[in-house]
């Protein structure tokens, strides 16, 4: 048996492991900071961006100098502050807190100086909304409270001059911090639950994948065993008193040792996503194997198959030879001497397995159902259908599962 292993998904540098057996699964890692850039240097995307955004602002800014009355077109000094904002932006990701410093400090030197109102505040509007969303709540709260304590302050005298009621615009002017950081917060609270959320489905399919595997592991050797066992006591009885059946039954050994091993190997081999060499029959195709191993195990075996495998669909194809297989297992280990019945039929809009047996073999009441009951009614439930199990009348044990027929 290969040692455990991990399934690992990288990307820019991130690495992300999963348990062995979820190689359906992919890992994607989100990275907020650091795209595509090493060290303090911005990404190629976020100097791009305050490229644009330095256009934008110097644009607007002097277009509104020009068309609002009493403003003016901003000064050296302004277009040197609103390249300084908009270039701070370029940290944003890597670098928030700063980049938020920055900008405040550079805008609001840019109003004290009387240039216009205009685009520029809206870097601090995107400062602010960055650093809520890539901070803790602790450390973008206190952020948030002192860029506005600066902003206001900055922007004071020139409110006091422009405006009949200072005191509104002051409230007004924490605006500017307030919504950015609440939406932001908001950002990240939406951005965590969906993590959560997706964390808790890798997990969720990840034991999903265990548990079939654990069910494939368990029909295939619990089946393979049962029949090697009872192959073995009658080489046993048979050894000395007839040599050709004692021949038979080591040959039957060989083969169902060998068949469980193939079907071992496929499971397994899905956990690795690879092909197979020994591709082994499974479904509606494989009960005439599966019959002739257990016939050979020296019980007799009625079958009544009136389908074929292009009548079902795949799920339901492999979920009725798993029923089968671990039914017949079950009967060769708990109910004796006795001889089983099988039956695979169409009735009315449904499919109906049954697997019935005259044997000793009871259920307690006290106990939980087996591993074995329990794989196949979870084999049959997740293909859709009804499962049930229990002692016959008269003695013996019966399986029925009913799947939905699917025209």
């Amino acid at each position: 048996m290969p040692p455990e292993r991990t399934n690992a998904s990288s990307k820019n540098g991130q690495l992300c492991t999963l348990p062995a057996g979820t190689s359906r699964l992919r890992c994607v890692v989100t990275r907020r900071d650091n795209d595509g850039a090493s060290g303090w240097l911005p990404s190629g995307a976020d100097c791009r961006y305050a490229v644009v955004l330095a256009v934008l602002v110097l644009s607007g800014s002097t277009l509104i100098g020009e068309l609002l009355e009493g403003a003016r077109p901003p000064d050296a000094w302004g277009f040197a502050l609103a390249m300084i904002s908009s270039a701070a932006l370029a940290w944003r990701r890597k670098a928030p807190m700063a980049a938020l410093a920055v900008t405040v400090v550079a805008v609001g030197v840019y109003t004290l100086l009387g240039n216009p109102y205009g685009p520029i505040h809206l870097c601090m509007v995107l400062a602010m909304f960055e650093v809520a969303l890539r901070r803790p709540f602790a450390s973008s709260c206190l952020a948030c409270g002192a860029a506005a304590v600066a902003g206001v302050a900055f922007a004071l005298p020139r409110l006091m001059m422009d405006f009949r009621q200072p005191v509104l615009m002051v409230i007004a002017w924490t605006g500017w911090f307030v919504v950015p950081w609440l939406l932001g917060r908001l950002a990240q609270v939406r951005q965590a639950a969906a993590d959560r959320m997706r964390h808790a489905l890798m997990a969720k399919a990840a034991l999903e994948e265990r548990m079939r595997i654990a069910r494939e592991v368990h029909d295939v050797a619990g089946h393979g065993f049962a029949v090697v066992a009872m192959q073995a006591g009658a080489a046993q009885v048979a050894l000395d008193a007839r040599p050709d059946q004692t021949k038979a039954a080591l040959e039957a050994i060989r083969l169902t040792s060998t068949q469980a091993l193939a079907e071992l190997r496929s499971a397994l081999d899905t956990i690795h996503a690879r092909d197979t060499d020994c591709p082994t029959a499974t479904g509606l195709r494989g009960l005439p194997a599966l019959m002739s191993r257990v016939r050979a195990g020296g019980m007799l075996v009625e079958q009544e198959v009136n389908l074929s495998a292009e009548d079902l669909p795949e799920d339901i194809d492999a979920a009725v030879y798993r029923v089968v297989q671990e039914s017949l297992t079950n009967v060769l280990r708990h109910a004796g001497p006795t001889s089983a019945k099988v039956r695979v039929c169409r009735e009315a809009d449904e499919i109906v397995v049954e697997v019935a047996d005259r044997g000793r073999g009871v259920v307690q009441r006290a106990k939980p159902p087996g591993r074995g009951l329990t794989g196949m009614r979870a084999r049959v439930e997740a293909a859709g259908g009804s499962f049930l199990a229990g002692p016959r009348v008269g003695g013996g044990f019966e399986v029925r599962a009913r799947f939905p027929c699917q025209t």
